[in-house]
């Protein structure tokens, strides 16, 4: 069995997936269950299982460190469990650009506005770290646009902590448009998703009114997966096992942008346009990626663990209605898994 753990407001992602998967040309992956971090840490108990850890980018520091206990615990357990992103490893956005930076492997730079010093590489625009809502600013060509726009931020409340900005890279075709690719990673595994296609920088998502080139061209991407060994290389380099990647090709080489731990899915549903033989490769090639997560395990029963010491603060305090939830799952686990196991002596966990 794998659990997939998400936050709890986040939990859609996966949701909506196993949702279409009801009604699809598809069996339903009765092995993927999902779970809440926020459950979790209230039950201090976990199925034992195959886990793939999300969301990572939305968890606190504490939290961070109350998850990878999670993940120690259940190691600790049954040495079979597979860990599908250790908690503590993958690379945030901002450490991801450096280090691609760094290596040679991204040709644009990256610099938190806290830092309090200008980008050294121009047009640049300014984003948060942490979300998926896009740029904040437009594209800043020089240092004085650059100060300009921080100083507005400022005087419009927002915080410098969190901001970052970063290099602006053109990846335009002949015709002026923007192309971005999306592929999942599953282990050893890439899983291409998409080719979007988009008149404006900021590529969102794609063109409506797609010409049947373009159709042509992201069907070969899906089947051919050209880009496949280069992407596990900056998977690796970000410690990251399981997301999907964002990213361009520009003279002729891999820009990457985000990957994100917690990526939406392609639904499940049939249709007879144009499409319907990409997502079935698509959502075929999810499924399958996930069933290569989920190897059998030794044991059964709820795996306990210890959230952080010292406890610097407190987990956010539960509703009533979410406690009662929490206690439901509680015992649901109980009858599927059976009971709570005494904390298990710490084995060095192999990620």
């Amino acid at each position: 069995m794998l659990y997939y753990v998400t936050r709890e407001q986040h939990a859609y992602t996966i949701d909506r997936l196993l949702t279409s998967l009801q009604t699809s040309w598809l069996p339903p992956p009765e092995f993927i269950r999902t779970a809440t971090y926020e459950t979790l840490f209230a039950l201090r108990r976990a199925p034992i299982a195959n886990y793939v850890f999300t969301d990572l980018d939305r968890l606190t520091g504490f939290e961070i460190d109350a998850a990878t206990e999670i993940a120690k615990s259940l190691v600790a357990a049954d040495p079979t469990v597979r860990i599908t992103n250790w908690p503590n490893k993958p690379a945030g956005r901002y450490t991801l650009l450096r280090r691609l930076y760094e290596a040679g492997l991204n040709s644009f730079n990256v610099w938190r506005l806290d830092e309090e010093r200008a980008p050294d590489a121009f047009p640049v625009f300014i984003r948060r770290e942490q979300d998926a809502l896009g740029p904040e600013s437009p594209l800043l060509h020089t240092e004085a646009e650059f100060r300009a726009e921080v100083a507005r931020l400022r005087a419009a409340g927002k915080a410098l902590t969190g901001r970052i900005a970063v290099q602006y890279l053109s990846a335009r075709d002949e015709q002026g448009r923007h192309r971005k690719y999306g592929a999942f990673r599953f282990g050893d595994r890439i899983v291409p998703q998409h080719l979007m296609v988009s008149d404006s920088w900021i590529v969102k998502r794609a063109l409506t009114d797609l010409a049947a080139q373009i159709i042509e061209e992201e069907r070969d991407y899906v089947v051919n997966n050209p880009h496949a060994e280069q992407l596990l290389k900056v998977f690796d380099l970000a410690e990251i096992d399981f997301g999907r990647i964002d990213y361009c090709i520009s003279n002729g080489r891999i820009e990457v942008f985000e990957i994100n731990t917690n990526p939406h899915f392609p639904r499940a549903r049939i249709s007879d346009d144009d499409r319907m033989f990409r997502r079935k490769i698509v959502v075929e090639g999810i499924i399958d990626g996930f069933r290569g997560l989920d190897p059998p395990n030794a044991r059964h029963g709820l795996a306990r663990f210890r959230t952080p010491q010292p406890k610097l603060h407190r987990l956010r305090s539960r509703s009533l209605g979410r406690r009662l939830m929490d206690w439901m799952t509680f015992w649901r686990w109980r009858t599927q898994h059976g009971p709570s196991l005494a904390r298990a002596k710490r084995r060095k966990p192999v990620a």
